[in-house]
């Protein structure tokens, strides 16, 4: 078995280099025809580059894909996770050149210029991209394991740029709006094209998230990583969200207590409104499609909003104990700190009034919930991380101190200096310290609460061998009895497994007390639960 994985690593590396090779080659060769009559001086080099990356290494990328392809025909080589991430990479590879080259393309266009080269690109990397989608819905080389991977990456792709793009057109027109009062310094183009530029790459994102998201069905996947990349999207949105609304609350309080220029307080406020709009309505959108995931699901990117809010809070609350130690340094007076204090007070508020109905620090934990597994790693996870941090920033106060006590000239040992040194760590210090304290005197509540773990042997693997399309009882299998399953289907279709009685099956791998488990199940039949001992690996 590991003489087949490397042998597969090599293959389909090889063919992955092969094939981005010939892409190359074969773009310059059709820029030199597009381009005709544009270039004003021939790049022999350039052309001889183009000739041998598509004469060798064409014809070399087909070879191995066609004996690759013969190996495709078992079973156990479609089931290969090496084959599955190579048609994920090389999909996710080919969309993304020719989404940015398209796009950038059509950007040129808009002002009036014409880019052979990319145009060219665009169509070589697209030939590649339909290519590969071919392989991935063909029924000889389709990959059984993971088999949506390369449709859930290339929608998640497809929404950033759209999300992007969107924000950026957005930005552009609420600078313009606001360019009496806050002009745009060195940008003598007219104003329509920085909107319609970056609604170029929001359109083309939103075709290629529909695409794949509607029509390639990206929106049924129920594996597990279709789960995470759910909630990664709806926390990273979150995020952003989170982020621009704390700028426009921060270019708000600097409007009505800071005394800089009105147009420099108010230049990130576009980008601001952008990024907290589009990344709302991402998250929200997202959010609904929870519902059909499953309370534990949508437990986790509660739980994943209430981190990144915790995020912001800490770091505002961070900031603001270090513009108030900043105010106590007499020689930062012609320093103001009252901008670094009124952004750590956005953060802070953004953040905390995020937080609260999100974690629901006032709600009483039952039983059940303190027991929960996501709460518990979400705990674990938030004031080990404060620690971790608590610990780095100790560790530098205690430098500046012994950096300013040690030193010899300079203002080193004056109150001053010494204050401007530690301010920052110690702001930090201050946030990290309130956050480890308080979630892990939650965890120990939790603990406490929770009932107590059962002793009792369970089963942690199970090989369950049944016929085609057995993937639905696998699933079942792993929500009942939390086990890692490994499904080995029939190389047949006479075999067929959709019928196998997955509540018997539970019930007896739940009355083992074995590590392991065989189980061989079919439609008509009996299922059989074989277990095994701690030496069968």
């Amino acid at each position: 078995m590991t003489v087949a994985v490397v042998r597969r690593l090599i293959v389909f590396a090889l063919l992955f280099a092969l094939v981005t090779i010939a892409a190359v080659g074969l773009a310059g060769l059709i820029e030199r025809v597009i381009g005709l009559g544009s270039v004003l001086v021939v790049d022999t080099a350039g052309l001889a580059r183009a000739l041998a990356f598509v004469l060798v290494g064409a014809p070399l990328a087909m070879l191995v894909w066609r004996w690759q392809r013969r190996r495709l025909a078992e079973p156990l080589e479609r089931a290969s996770l090496v084959w599955s991430v190579y048609l994920a990479a090389m999909t996710l590879t080919s969309l993304i050149s020719t989404v940015i080259l398209t796009a950038s393309a059509l950007s040129a266009a808009v002002e009036g210029e014409w880019r052979p080269d990319e145009v060219a690109a665009a169509l070589v990397w697209a030939g590649v991209w339909m290519w590969h989608r071919r392989m991935r819905r063909s029924p000889d080389t389709v990959p059984t394991r993971l088999p949506a991977l390369s449709t859930e990456l290339s929608a998640l792709f497809g929404l950033i740029v759209a999300a992007f793009g969107a924000g950026s057109a957005l930005a552009a027109l609420i600078s313009r709006a606001l360019a009496s009062v806050a002009p745009v310094l060195f940008d003598s183009r007219p104003w329509y094209l920085g909107v319609l530029q970056p609604l170029v790459w929001a359109v083309i994102g939103m075709l290629v998230w529909w695409w794949h998201w509607a029509h390639e069905r990206a929106n049924r996947a129920r594996d597990a990583f279709a789960l995470v990349l759910l909630v990664t999207v709806v926390s990273g949105s979150a995020s952003v969200s989170l982020f621009g609304i704390g700028t426009v609350l921060h270019t708000v309080l600097r409007l009505l207590f800071d005394v800089d220029p009105v147009a420099e307080i108010l230049s990130p406020l576009g980008a601001a409104v952008g990024a907290g709009l589009v990344g709302a309505i991402v998250c929200v959108g997202h959010l609904r499609m929870l519902t059909a995931r499953g309370a534990r699901v949508r437990d986790a990117a509660r739980l994943a909003i209430s981190g990144a809010a915790l995020i912001g809070a800490a770091s505002g609350l961070g900031v603001v104990v270090n513009a108030l130690l900043a105010g106590l340094d007499s020689t930062l007076l012609s320093d103001d700190p009252r901008t670094l204090l009124l952004g750590g007070l956005s953060a802070l508020i953004v953040g905390a009034a995020t937080w609260w109905p999100t974690w629901r620090p006032a709600h009483v934990v039952t039983v059940e919930e303190s027991g929960d597994i996501g709460r518990r790693v979400y705990l674990v996870v938030v004031f080990g991380a404060s620690a971790v941090v608590a610990l780095v920033t100790l560790l530098l106060i205690g430098f500046r101190l012994f950096e300013a006590l040690l030193g010899s000239g300079g203002d080193a040992g004056v109150e001053g200096g010494l204050i401007e040194r530690i301010r920052a760590p110690l702001g930090l210090l201050s946030a990290t310290v309130l956050v480890f304290v308080y979630h892990f005197i939650v965890w120990r509540r939790d603990r406490a609460l929770a009932p107590p773990v059962s002793r009792t042997p369970r089963v942690e693997r199970v090989v369950l061998v049944a016929g085609r399309g057995s993937e639905p009882l696998a699933q079942h299998i792993r929500e009942k009895t939390g086990a890692r399953v490994t499904l080995w289907e029939a190389a047949d279709d006479r075999t067929p497994g959709g019928e196998a009685d997955g509540e018997a099956i539970v019930q007896q791998l739940q009355s083992l007390t074995a590590p392991r488990a065989l189980v061989v199940a079919g439609a008509g039949m009996a299922p059989r639960v074989i277990p095994l001992s701690d030496s069968a690996r």
